[in-house]
């Protein structure tokens, strides 16, 4: 063989093995788009009665009882965990499509896709009194969750669009209790970087993570949860981003409430046929 021929066959050699490491490369760079962390474990399942199914928040009241709503009727129903029945129920508004729930004392707040919060007082008695309360937020942000913050007296909302202010993150909003006020500035912005988003595409922020809950453990962690893509995003108490938690969408198929009881243990919610409420442990 001639020299000329074998430095041919080399070069075409060498080049073909360099464009197979390319692709390898990027192959794995778009395979680890998205960092998860492994170590949601289920350790206690609720299946919910019928009117349930489309449960879309939950709060507890103790240790036992789960106020949650749904997103068609403007109804309370709280649940027991130890007989697994709904054990009252609470009318406080019209048909409406409501997604979260918070308790702050004796007072429940509910909150509308559209961004109007409803505060129930005197909901342990048979005639509680509401008042609606309008945010400047509408339908196109899309307003899902709801969490009492009692340190800063405040409730927190997270958007599920289009952020009112911002292209480069999405909010999360708190509505000042003592003034009965929505803050302009967000309480936290979530940019989703850090290594768990990887190679996410940083001109589509609206689109990278779609939140249907938030809430906020002892330690002043923030939980968002995703519906349409199961996955669980903590925050640290600063707002940058800590881990992110994908779910099976078989045990999960739309999670859109989330809770922790008295005891700091944690619950995710979803709806389904029929809906639940999962105790969850992450390692």
């Amino acid at each position: 063989m001639g020299i000329n021929k074998t430095v041919t066959l080399i070069t075409v050699g060498l080049v073909a093995i360099i464009s197979l490491m390319v692709f390898a490369l990027e192959r794995k760079s778009r395979g680890q788009a998205r960092l998860f962390t492994d170590g949601v474990k289920i350790e206690k399942t609720w299946e919910l009665p019928d009117v349930l199914e489309e449960v879309s928040g939950i709060v507890f009241l103790d240790a036992q009882r789960v106020a949650c709503v749904q997103d068609e009727k403007g109804m309370v129903y709280i649940y027991d965990l130890s007989s697994e029945e709904i054990v009252r129920e609470i009318h406080f508004a019209g048909n409406g499509d409501y997604e979260g729930i918070a308790v702050a004392k004796n007072v429940l707040y509910v909150v509308k896709s559209n961004g109007s919060i409803y505060e129930i007082t005197n909901f342990s008695s048979e005639e509680p009194k509401v008042t609606e309360h309008s945010t400047r937020l509408s339908r196109n942000n899309d307003v899902e969750g709801l969490f009492f913050d009692k340190n800063k007296n405040r409730l927190l909302l997270v958007v599920k669009e289009k952020d009112p202010q911002a292209k480069d993150y999405k909010g999360i909003y708190a509505f000042d209790l003592a003034q009965k006020k929505l803050l302009k500035a967000p309480a936290y912005k979530m940019r989703f970087e850090g290594r768990p988003f990887g190679r996410a595409d940083r001109d589509d922020v609206q689109n990278i993570f779609k939140p249907s809950e938030v809430a906020m453990n002892s330690a002043g962690e923030i939980f968002v949860l995703e519906g349409e893509n199961p996955q669980l995003l903590v925050l640290d108490p600063s707002g940058k981003t800590k881990a992110l938690y994908r779910l099976d969408k078989d045990d999960f198929p739309q999670p859109e409430g989330l809770a922790f009881d008295p005891a700091g243990n944690l619950y995710i919610s979803n709806e389904g046929k029929p809906g639940t409420i999962h105790k969850v442990k992450i390692d």
